[in-house]
């Protein structure tokens, strides 16, 4: 599953993040990339609340893995602090540079013995 979004307001990403942690339930999702693409970095401290609120309410899956790709450094330590979060939480997600570095990790093509950062 991808979610790659443009610009949103904070009630906007809320309700995103929202649809998208039931949709990852709903469809049984082992993996998902999401791509952020404004720069309203307060906003995405709801996917944290949404995907704890998920794994309260459902089985998460073991393979479930989730890539985060910010569009600028606001965000990116903003998805940061959230897969400190989310990994705390037994959640496999990683914040990448690029989408194409997160797509490979999420399909198990990693080369170089690159993971994650």
């Amino acid at each position: 599953m991808r979610v790659d979004f443009g610009s949103c307001c904070c009630g906007e990403l809320e309700e995103v993040y929202r649809a998208f942690a039931v949709l990852c339930v709903e469809k049984h999702a082992n993996r998902a990339l999401l791509k952020a693409g404004d720069d309203a970095p307060e906003g995405h401290y709801a996917l944290r609340d949404a995907l704890h609120a998920m794994a309260r309410h459902a089985a998460i899956p073991p393979d479930f893995k989730l890539a985060l790709v910010p569009s600028t450094r606001p965000i990116e330590t903003v998805y940061r602090e959230t897969q400190r979060h989310l990994r705390a939480a037994g959640f496999n997600a990683w914040v990448f540079r690029g989408e194409n570095e997160a797509v490979e990790w999420l399909e198990g093509r990693a080369t170089r013995g690159v993971t994650a950062s």
